[in-house]
C-alpha cells in the first residue's frame, strides 16, 4: 500500500512536500491511501475526504488521520482531494488540491 501525505492548516489543503506524488497510476484499487496531518483547527471534529474525479465526489471516512481513497476517483489523469469536518460547534471545509497520475 502506498500512501499519500496532505497537510490541512485551517482551510487551507497541500500536498506535503515531503512525500513523493510521482509515479501514480490511474487504475488502481484498495491500494492508495491518503494521510492528513490536522492544524488545531480540525481538533475534535469528526472528518471526511472527499475524492473529486470528472466532477463526481467520492468520500471517505478519515480515521485516526487516514483513508482509503475510492478506486472510482482513481480512474483518469487527475483527481483531487478536500477535506470536511464537523463538531457540535461549527463545520469547516478545505480547497482542493489536485494530484496527477499516468494513465
Amino acid at each position: 500500500m502506498r500512501t499519500l501525505v496532505f497537510r490541512v492548516i485551517g482551510q487551507q489543503i497541500e500536498k506535503d512536500p515531503g512525500c513523493d506524488f510521482t509515479g501514480l497510476v490511474a487504475g488502481t484499487s484498495d491500494y492508495l491511501q491518503a494521510r492528513f496531518l490536522f492544524s488545531g483547527d480540525w481538533n475534535g471534529c469528526k472528518k471526511a475526504a472527499s475524492f473529486w474525479c470528472l466532477g463526481g465526489e467520492h468520500a471517505a471516512p478519515i480515521i485516526n488521520g487516514v483513508c482509503t481513497i475510492p478506486p472510482e476517483a482513481l480512474t483518469r489523469r487527475e483527481f483531487s482531494v478536500s477535506v470536511t469536518g464537523a463538531r457540535k460547534d461549527y463545520r469547516i471545509r478545505t480547497g482542493k488540491v489536485k494530484v496527477q497520475q499516468e494513465v
